[in-house]
């Protein structure tokens, strides 16, 4: 055998010991993770393909979903992965480590000695993140302060500038994408800072010029010969300095402290009054509209500025006065036309035990001088008020579930219904009324009026088109004498009003009840029934319109205090019967 012969062969066997160790290495590494990959701490290094997926879908689960902590300026923030079109592709991030069969020998090498950390593999839709982002920047994004001082009671409370946020949202979405999946630490979001225009600085200045020494006393305005001091504690709520423009600017809300200039000023001001019209003689008249000198509201707030950082005895201003005119004027009140009698209806009452004196006549005194203008409504409630010992109120009779009871302000539907009649005579639109339950025979049947606080009332429109003025006449009872309330309503007469009536229909009949309790009072009956009242307007003695109001009177129950006749008696403890006449 020659010499080449022997070294051919001595090279096939040297290649095949070669091959075979490839081919066992090959084999060996397999589709394996190369040995020493991990992603975001969890290793996967020797796992097979399947395997590293399964591992890294449990070792993320967690981290996956959870929301991506973010933080900018000492503030912290989330983003929901799922919101920003975030999640993580295992089966890419495991091919990225390195998994899967390859011929080459740089992978098998690798397979059997190398591996690093590996980052996730994460798809994203840029739709959602930049949604997200815009979402995000609305919550870091803020303005820059300016610093302001305000006042607790009386001692200035200094609150400094602060920075604003500016959140940079081109580069926010990488800074969204590179905390994700999120360990729980916030990372940074890039954002700019904006800064005051007036720093610290400023404010301190002006809590030392200012504000400190706007609380060290009172301030004194001055109208000729007239003053008022104005203290520190009545400033301080309207009171404010804020920076702007890079100063401390001092404010006061003058409308804040208008009810306290109101009550102040009396001794300084000559207010205007309104024109009204008021019953005089014997009818309406104007009374004239006065102008006034009130303290002029447009400068008094500046002069107390002025004053404020002033020593002490220098902190005086003298306000200028302006004449004010009247809001409704003398010539305002004589085209109201208040000068016909438009309605007048009166009702008397029996003297019984004078609580009606108390409650129509108060209730008369507060409805008398009311004052209607065009498309005004009468609330008799709203004018009268609640019922109350307070309000000048006490008990009488009222009608509940079909029983006379005490109760406050019994009695003041009488005002109602005469009030009722004069509006129903005037022509007046009636929006609200409601009848009482039973029939009252002292009432015109069918054309009456109850009121209860605050539920039912008596509502009339002013809709004549002129001023409407009600006027109210009371007499009071006496033990021998009824009492009456008479309701005229003066304005422009626009109609000629009368009243008809149906007849009386479908009759109830009252019940005898009988009652043993020891506050049983008693009461005589009222039959029941229907009855409809027609209002007729005309013109000139022609009839343009008719109204009509149809009332269901109650049957009143006859009470008798006592038990029923027959009715066995009895006996009181002991079973000894009283005798007769005891």
């Amino acid at each position: 055998m020659g010499r080449k012969q022997l070294a051919g062969i001595i090279a096939a066997a040297g290649f095949g010991v070669v091959v075979v160790a490839y081919g066992a290495a090959f084999a060996f590494a397999g589709d394996k993770v190369p040995g020493d990959t991990t992603v975001l701490g969890i290793p996967i290094g020797g796992l097979s393909k399947d395997d590293a997926k399964t591992k890294l879908e449990a070792g993320l689960k967690d981290r996956i979903g959870a929301p991506i902590a973010l933080q900018a300026s000492g503030s912290k923030f989330q983003v929901a992965p799922a919101d920003a079109g975030l999640s993580v592709d295992l089966d890419a991030t495991v091919a990225a480590a390195g998994a899967g069969r390859s011929l080459a020998p740089g992978r098998i090498l690798r397979a059997l000695s190398g591996g690093d950390a590996v980052e996730p593999v994460v798809t994203k839709d840029d739709a959602k993140l930049k949604a997200a982002v815009d979402k995000l920047a609305g919550q870091v994004n803020r303005p820059a302060t300016e610093g302001t001082i305000t006042f607790k009671n009386t001692k200035a409370v200094r609150h400094d500038s602060a920075d604003g946020l500016q959140l940079d949202k081109e580069k926010a979405p990488e800074a969204v994408l590179a905390a994700y999946p999120s360990n729980g630490e916030p990372k940074d979001l890039p954002v700019s800072v904006t800064k005051p225009k007036a720093g610290s600085e400023a404010i301190a200045k002006a809590m030392k010029d200012f504000a400190e020494p706007a609380m060290s006393g009172p301030v004194r305005l001055s109208v000729g010969s007239k003053s008022v001091d104005l203290t520190p504690a009545e400033l301080a709520p309207a009171l404010t300095l804020t920076a702007r423009e890079g100063d401390v600017i001092p404010s006061l809300n003058t409308k804040a402290l208008e009810p306290l200039f109101v009550q102040r000023f009396k001794s300084l001001e000559t207010l205007p009054k309104d024109a009204t019209v008021q019953i005089s003689g014997a009818g309406p008249k104007v009374v004239p509209a006065v102008d006034g000198m009130v303290v002029d509201r447009a400068k008094v707030g500046a002069a107390i500025l002025a004053a404020l950082p002033k020593p002490s005895g220098e902190r005086r201003a003298v306000v200028p006065l302006i004449a004010t005119k009247a809001k409704f004027s003398t010539e305002q009140a004589t085209a109201l036309g208040i000068t016909q009698r438009m309605g007048d209806f009166t009702t008397q009452f029996p003297h019984g035990t004078g609580y009606r004196n108390v409650n129509i006549g108060t209730a008369a005194r507060k409805i008398n001088g009311t004052l209607l203008k065009p498309g005004e409504t009468f609330s008799l409630n709203k004018i009268v008020g609640e019922r109350t010992k307070e309000n000048g109120f006490t008990e009488g009779n009222i009608i509940s579930g079909g029983k006379f009871v005490l109760d406050l302000g019994g009695g003041v539907s009488q005002s109602a219904t005469t009030t009722f009649n004069a509006a129903f005579f005037a022509g007046l639109k009636i929006l609200e009324h409601k009848a009482h339950s039973v029939y009252i025979d002292r009432y015109p049947v069918g054309r009456e009026a109850t009121v209860a606080w605050p539920s039912v009332d008596l509502k009339f429109l002013n809709d004549s088109g002129h001023g409407v003025l009600v006027q109210t006449i009371f007499k009071a009872s006496t033990p021998g004498t009824q009492g009456s309330i008479r309701v005229i309503i003066w304005g422009t007469k626009t109609w000629q009003i009368t009243a008809g009536q149906s007849e009386r229909t479908n009759y109830r009949s009252p019940s005898v009840v009988y009652n043993t309790a020891a506050d049983c009072r008693a009461q005589a009956p009222t039959a029941g029934f229907d009855i409809t009242v027609y209002r007729y307007f005309a013109k000139n003695g022609t009839r343009v319109k008719t109204e009509s109001f149809t009332t269901k009177y109650n049957a009143a129950d006859d009470i008798k205090c006592g038990p029923k006749p027959g009715t066995p008696v009895t006996p009181p403890p002991g079973g000894v019967t009283p005798p007769p006449g005891r």
